[in-house]
């Protein structure tokens, strides 16, 4: 995905997310490559997502604190 905005805040904040979606998709990945071996449950895996998706949310929004200013 190319980033569209040319202003260096929003540029910033685009950059970091997407790293950050890579790095949530990576983690899902290893996730769902664990439960398929059978190396973790189901219910196992269901709380690893939840933790990544949560730390996930975490980041985005540090990174429009720190980029776009605003309050968490």
């Amino acid at each position: 995905m190319q980033n569209p905005s040319t202003d260096e805040p929003h540029s910033a904040y685009y950059d970091a997310v997407s790293r950050a979606d890579a790095d949530l998709e990576a983690a899902l990945g290893h996730v769902r490559a664990e439960e398929d071996a059978h190396r973790i449950t189901t219910a196992e895996a269901a709380a690893e997502r939840i933790g990544l998706l949560e730390r996930h949310l975490e980041l985005c929004q540090q990174a429009r604190i720190a980029h776009l200013g605003g309050t968490p």
